[in-house]
């Protein structure tokens, strides 16, 4: 009698099988550990889109691997799928902000924190963020850093060109605000006092600028004010000087002090001038190429006119400053203005550049003797005939110890201060033109150079037959591996 070989045993086989799987678990398990690992360690992130629409500017990368402390980012914008707009500004935001994501967590912390908020179905988040950040407004994407904050309007991330969304510029909009929140250095700010100006403490509707203040002060900038009767200068830290509505004329010492600041220190001032007030600053003017006159703003255009009686301004030249109202043709609320244009004397002027960037309708004039005609009426020879331009701004290069022109100071002249008031300060595209002119001043609006990305999508055109092809080949695709694994069964059964 042949002896039983011990490896046919029933019972010895039994335990090798479920031995030998058990080490199969183990070994399967310890090599999805072992990959995940790695990938966490070594993971790389490859764009493969004919645009490099996933991949994010050198100066973002260079900012984000700069950050100490964790942002958030978070978006109010709702996504309502019956909306196909909303849809697709979620798609942009989402692919976009994954990339902040993944670029912020390469150094083994999640130093930007992505979070989408339905403000409608979230009621006690969006309560809380309200309370947190203060929240002005609804579908925003809010980037914050401790109790530093910056809103980002949805008109922000797009570019218009006639009346079509052009192109994404998400990302230079979010990293700006990033940059801003991060930064250690604000910008701090002086309003000049002293002269019946507009105050930041005022809560008064027609003259008083709390809500500018408190605009502001969200926004990370320092604020103070500067008397120049007492102080023997212009402080050293002043980035920025605003002179918003003086009703007495300055000394010839106060506008001697800023002229030296633009001057000597190519510094930065935004001025705010109502007709019918003296204000001294003209010779200030003539060195930047500024006319400001002594005249008001008469427009009879009947679309430019509210009926409160404010001036709606609907002409922008294309700047920096007016480039968004211009974009999503965003109107101005102006109360009664005073001519600023270009000073005649500066053209030949190769140092200075100015430009006239707001204007009033085709119907317009500027009236010379507001104060002696009743009625008024427009007299040529004496009066301008419209449009005319009521804010200019101007630009000065200064030369260097090399002998070359670089970059100096910039002024920015409104001939009216209505429009940053409480009363008018939200109205229409005010608050936008008044915080756009002060980012242009502070040299904001270059410090990045992102290009808007184009709006790509991608479209199958197929004929019947090539559509009958591949769901021909698509439907082998089940049955080959349904023969195959027939036949894998039926070897296997025999063996």
């Amino acid at each position: 009698m042949m002896q039983k070989s011990r490896f046919n045993e029933f019972r010895f086989a039994r335990r090798f099988r479920a031995t030998n799987r058990a080490i199969q678990i183990v070994l399967g398990l310890t090599l999805i550990i072992a990959l995940n690992f790695l990938a966490s360690k070594y993971f790389r992130r490859i764009d493969l889109t004919q645009s490099g629409s996933y991949t994010l500017a050198p100066e973002t990368k260079a900012y984000i691997r700069e950050l100490k402390e964790p942002v958030e980012i978070i978006v109010t914008i709702p996504n309502n799928p019956e909306v196909p707009e909303s849809e697709q500004v979620h798609q942009h935001l989402q692919k976009l902000l994954r990339e902040y994501e993944a670029l912020g967590a390469q150094n083994g912390e999640p130093l930007i924190e992505v979070e989408f908020v339905d403000i409608y179905r979230q009621r006690k988040r969006a309560q809380e963020l309200a309370n947190v950040y203060k929240l002005t407004q609804e579908n925003i994407i809010l980037v914050a850093q401790g109790d530093r904050t910056r809103e980002i309007r949805q008109a922000d991330l797009y570019e218009v060109e006639n009346k079509q969304i052009a192109g994404f510029r998400g990302e230079k909009a979010v990293t700006s605000a990033i940059i801003d929140v991060a930064s250690d250095d604000a910008d701090k700010v002086y309003f000049v006092v002293g002269h019946g100006e507009m105050r930041l403490d005022d809560v008064d509707p027609l003259r008083g600028l709390s809500q500018l203040e408190s605009f502001l002060r969200e926004r990370n900038y320092l604020l103070a004010t500067l008397d120049l009767a007492v102080e023997s200068t212009v402080p050293q830290d002043a980035d920025l000087v605003v002179v918003p509505s003086p009703q007495a004329s300055f000394l010839p010492e106060e506008v001697e002090k800023l002229r030296r600041y633009m001057t000597e220190r190519n510094g930065r001032m935004i001025v705010l001038l109502d007709p019918g007030r003296r204000h001294g600053l003209e010779d200030l003017f003539y060195d930047w190429g500024v006319l400001a006159d002594d005249m008001t703003v008469v427009d009879t255009g009947t679309d430019f006119r509210s009926q409160t009686g404010d001036l709606i301004i609907r002409r922008f030249a294309e700047h920096p400053i007016t480039d968004l109202l211009v974009e999503y043709q965003i109107t101005a609320l102006f109360g009664q203005p005073r001519p600023v244009r270009t000073d005649p004397a500066s053209i030949d002027n190769e140092r200075i550049k100015v430009s006239q960037i707001v204007g009033t309708s085709d119907q317009s004039w500027a009236e010379r003797d507001y104060r002696t005609q009743d009625p008024i009426v427009f007299d040529e020879g004496r009066d301008l005939r419209g449009p005319i331009s009521i804010a200019t701004i101007s630009t000065r290069s200064a030369g260097s110890e090399l002998g070359i022109n670089i970059p100096g100071g910039r002024l920015a002249v409104f001939g009216n201060s209505d429009f940053i008031s409480n009363n008018l300060l939200r109205a229409f595209g005010n608050r936008t033109l008044f915080f756009n002119t002060l980012n242009w001043s502070l040299s904001k609006n270059n410090l990045l150079n992102i290009a808007t990305r184009p709006l790509e999508s991608y479209q199958i055109v197929m004929s019947e037959k090539d559509l009958r092809k591949i769901l021909l080949y698509f439907s082998f695709m089940p049955a080959g591996v349904a023969l195959m694994g027939a036949f894998i069964f039926i070897i296997r059964r025999r063996q």
